[in-house]
């Protein structure tokens, strides 16, 4: 109880509110604009942080996901175009509605459906971590391996059209990560003689230049192509003053299908590598399903915007389960928020909640406090954030790739760290085209480390019987079932999809 109410005292201190209401502006800002995504914003802004106290630092960048969340679905419902992926499914029926003239009832229904997911979400994380926890206490080498190998296959499997890329992805992730001192003997490997690569590929230049470059680079390809005439993806923008407000009263006629949102948002937030997409479409799907008018989605239901928007809004807190219990991140925006952590000295999993309890408890109220503040700066802001989303390209991109090279040259003052970022963004463009997951890649750029000690760990212990020491643990073998059952299930899905568009052609 101590640490509980230490925590929250924590938070409601000038430092962490003034960062959460700053985050939750910034957030909404650039996921209200398409192709700025809450993941770009922290990637761009964690250097930021670094002169920050560990609380603020994390209220800063929590606000900007809390925010980007819900900034994505304003241009989906403006402009029939997602600000970010998992908005995807709320412009099926969000932009009907504005074109019907009832773009305020569908910007308010995204924005409160959004604040609701995401607070039941994170009143599920109180319940939920710390005895989660306790468990993960137990977990050694042996169990650390095949639970970041599971993570690892689930990812691969589940983050892209193909499993083989999804693990090709993965895998050279794995191997940027192998660049550096080895952990254990610390002789340098796969350095090239570069003194800079000692410690290993910074993170921060290469997530920047995969999310923030890469996409300033497919903005310059679209602006080429519209020139050639060959875009056929304009579409009109519409007044975000028109339409009349949606009473809180009708609001909470739809409690059955953000309940039923906000629970499936927080399941699959809690799995590795599903995202907020997939949750918003079974979100989405299961609203209809239930609806009791399902002819009307697709054509302007507010149904079809409470659901996926409760479900995305929800995998940010269950999102934190793995990410505070065993330090395993979800998705891509998680796998940044580690790195910031480890900057501020605070090392994510199961030993974090008895050496600083204070300290987690504090991040679930911030969690819970940031709901709050996007619900008042997503109401005070909706009329600027419309029109923030009808700015030109080459305004919002020039922006955009100016603040990657300042950001990531102020987060380590070498040019060098700017040659890494353009490299990675190269990559990235390719992986894009090429449908390569860059979730699967951060993933395993991220987990590699932890994986690398821990199978090495396991081998030592096992001293040349690794099956026998497999069996001697439950919870290893029961990780390494599900692996086994997992890549048999994607791969006789994938081949099942392959069969039928053969049979198609």
């Amino acid at each position: 109880m101590e640490a509980l109410i230490a925590g929250i005292l924590t938070v409601f201190t000038v430092g962490p509110l003034i960062g959460i209401v700053a985050g939750v502006a910034v957030g909404i800002f650039m996921g209200a604009i398409p192709g700025l995504t809450a993941a770009m914003a922290i990637a761009l802004l964690s250097p930021v942080t670094f002169g920050m106290e560990p609380i603020t630092a994390i209220a800063f960048l929590t606000g900007i996901y809390k925010g980007g969340t819900f900034g994505g679905s304003i241009s989906a419902i403006l402009l029939n175009t997602p600000g970010s992926p998992e908005a995807t499914a709320t412009a099926f029926d969000g932009y009907p509605l504005a074109k019907a003239g009832q773009v305020k009832r569908a910007l308010q229904m995204a924005l409160f459906a959004s604040v609701a997911g995401a607070v039941l979400a994170d009143v599920l994380l109180y319940l939920v971590a710390a005895p989660f926890s306790k468990i993960a206490l137990k977990f050694g080498p042996t169990e650390i391996t095949f639970v970041v190998l599971f993570a690892f296959t689930f990812v691969a499997g589940l983050t892209g059209r193909s499993m083989l890329r999804g693990m090709s992805a993965c895998a050279f992730g794995v191997l940027c990560a192998m660049v550096g001192l080895d952990p254990m003997s610390a002789t340098p490997r796969l350095n090239f003689g570069f003194i800079e690569l000692q410690d290993g590929l910074p993170l921060l230049p290469i997530a920047i230049g995969m999310l923030g470059v890469t996409e300033v680079m497919l903005a310059v390809e679209r602006s080429i192509e519209k020139r050639r005439g060959n875009s056929t993806n304009a579409v009109s923008s519409i007044s975000d003053t028109s339409g009349p407000p949606l009473p809180i009263t009708e609001f909470l006629t739809y409690w059955k299908t953000i309940l039923r949102s906000s629970l499936i948002g927080s399941a699959i937030g809690a799995l590795p590598g599903i995202g907020a997409s997939m949750a918003a479409f079974i979100g989405y799907g299961t609203a209809r399903k239930y609806s009791r008018e399902p002819e009307q989605f697709g054509k302007g239901s507010l149904d079809g915007v409470a659901g996926p928007e409760a479900a995305n809004s929800a995998v940010v807190g269950g999102s934190f389960v793995p990410l505070l219990t065993l330090g395993i991140p979800g998705n891509v925006t998680t796998a940044l928020l580690i790195g910031t952590f480890l900057v501020h000295g605070i090392e994510p999993g199961p030993h974090v909640f008895k050496t600083e309890p204070a300290l987690i408890y504090g991040i679930f109220t911030i969690l819970f406090v940031a709901n709050f503040f996007n619900l008042a700066v997503g109401l005070l802001g909706s009329s600027l954030y419309g029109h923030i989303v009808k700015a030109p390209e080459y305004v919002s991109y020039s922006i955009v790739g100016l603040t990657c090279l300042t950001g990531v040259y102020a987060s380590s003052n070498s040019v060098f760290s700017i040659y890494v970022m353009i490299v990675f963004a190269v990559i990235g463009y390719f992986m894009k085209k090429f449908d390569y997951s860059f979730v699967a890649f951060l993933i395993g750029f991220v987990l590699a480390p932890e994986f690398e000690i821990a199978f090495r760990s396991f081998l030592l212990i096992a001293q040349g019987d690794p099956v026998g020491l497999l069996l001697k643990s439950p919870i290893a073998l029961l990780f390494f079932t599900l692996t086994v059952v997992a890549v048999v299930r994607i791969a006789w899905s994938e081949h099942l999809n392959t069969t039928g568009k053969k049979q198609r052609t």
